[in-house]
């Protein structure tokens, strides 16, 4: 990594280290610096590794983030989160800053517990899982990002359940992201820690506003725990200048489920990186995901299933459309261990590439060491079949009609996944809108 590379976040942890003063001491800072050190170590990913190869994050190390300024927002700036029907327990970030008037977190369910980040590393049995936690790489080598997230950490949140609680109602942690003076950076963190036989559903929500430019970096780390069950969503509309890079590492034991729901329609450049170890027998992965690329946009999910144990299911399903300069990247790899007998593992990618300027890399890859298994993947990179169009057409509908029907019924088969009702009526008319937009 070069010094020129490191210079913006040097100056920037130089800036947060002068205004410490007497805290110093306390447990956050040093969970800053520790990460920091880690990060001035490492070296930045190039498109030399090959977890990186189609990714280049060089824009975003060569150039400049300062740290956001605390915004206001009005309620119809907010009101593109809202999502009809879903009654939630609703914490705002506004240009990476919690909104106090719009999060209260003081009554929550029986059951659930809520608290910023530097409030948990206080305690020293959740910090002490914390360190555990963050010990776990995921399946992305050369990842400082996770690094670089922590040594910024500002308001993150730690979330728990406790033993044998079901949390109906969703947690949704809205992150909006304003036009301002500058590009700035956001470091968004959430640990969820769950306890046994609890189960919870988290939705995430980015966001930013036209031409506002800024720097997304989030981490997600989640532990699952026996037969406890963690529905995640992602979904993601940030800015045309945005540039995010997103980790996703999850630890599942006995009996456990874990869902992951991605979906990507804003963004310059995106990048995901989502992972699971699985630590005990039993257990059910589910990652779906959708992505939509118009104009420049770049959509990179990388993402890692490590069975290391027996009698394991993991299913993965993506979907995709990409048109004009767009290009999306998969590159899906389930590890197969040689312990992990009686494992199931479907991968499936499929994209559709309306422009002959778009561009769809995607590399399914399955690792098996053990022989009692059953396991497939696959991935197909094609364009709207012209029969089908034909057939919408001779039944009175305009072409341009029926190629947002065709490509709505492609993604909503990913869609169709999500248990979330509110949420997969909102994220219909998301695509919706953005396909229509694809064929203006």
């Amino acid at each position: 990594m070069s010094t020129d590379q490191k210079q913006w976040p040097q100056q920037l942890f130089a800036q947060y280290e002068s205004q410490l003063n007497g805290r110093s001491s306390h447990p956050i800072a040093n969970f800053r610096k520790s990460a920091f050190a880690k990060f001035s170590a490492a070296d930045i990913p190039t498109r030399r590794d090959e977890d990186w190869k189609y990714t280049s994050v060089a824009r975003i190390f060569n150039s400049s983030y300062g740290h956001s300024q605390p915004t206001k927002v009005t309620d119809d700036q907010l009101a593109v989160h809202q999502y009809e029907d879903l009654q939630a327990i609703t914490i705002v970030y506004v240009n990476g800053h919690l909104d106090q008037e719009r999060t209260d977190i003081s009554q929550l369910p029986a059951g659930l517990t809520i608290m910023p980040l530097s409030e948990a590393l206080q305690n020293a049995d959740t910090a002490a899982w914390i360190e555990k936690m963050d010990a776990v790489k995921g399946g992305t080598e050369q990842n400082v990002f996770p690094q670089l997230n922590k040594s910024f950490a500002q308001e993150g949140l730690y979330l728990s359940t406790d033993a044998g609680a079901a949390i109906a109602t969703p947690i949704h942690i809205i992150h909006h992201n304003t036009l301002a003076e500058a590009k700035y950076m956001t470091t968004p963190q959430l640990y969820i820690q769950s306890a046994k036989s609890s189960e919870c559903t988290v939705i995430e929500s980015h966001y930013g506003e036209k031409g506002a430019e800024y720097f997304s970096n989030i981490l997600v780390r989640a532990d699952v725990a026996a037969n406890a069950n963690i529905h995640h969503y992602k979904i993601q509309r940030d800015s045309s200048e945005a540039m995010q890079v997103s980790n996703t590492i999850v630890v599942q034991h006995r009996d456990s489920i874990f869902s992951s729901h991605v979906v990507d329609l804003g963004g310059r450049i995106v990048r995901n990186n989502l992972s699971t170890d699985l630590a005990d027998s039993n257990t059910e992965t589910n990652y779906y995901g959708i992505y939509v690329g118009d104009n420049n946009q770049h959509i990179d999910n990388q993402t890692y299933i490590d069975h290391a144990v027996p009698h394991c299911y993991s299913n993965e399903l993506y979907k995709g459309v990409l048109t004009d300069k767009a290009r999306g990247v998969f590159n899906g790899k389930v590890m197969v261990r040689e312990d992990a007998q009686k494992t199931n593992a479907f991968q499936q990618n499929s994209s559709l590439v309306l422009s002959p300027t778009a561009v769809m890399d995607a590399k399914p890859q399955l690792e098996i060491y053990a022989d009692d298994v059953k396991c497939s993947h696959g991935a197909t990179i094609g364009q709207l079949d012209e029969g089908s169009i034909f057939y919408l057409r001779s039944r009175g509908i305009p072409e341009a009609q029926a190629k947002t029907l065709l490509q709505k019924a492609f993604v909503g088969e990913v869609v169709m996944k999500f248990k979330q009702t509110a949420v997969r009526d909102a994220v219909l008319q998301m695509l919706v809108k953005k396909i229509n937009r694809l064929e203006d």
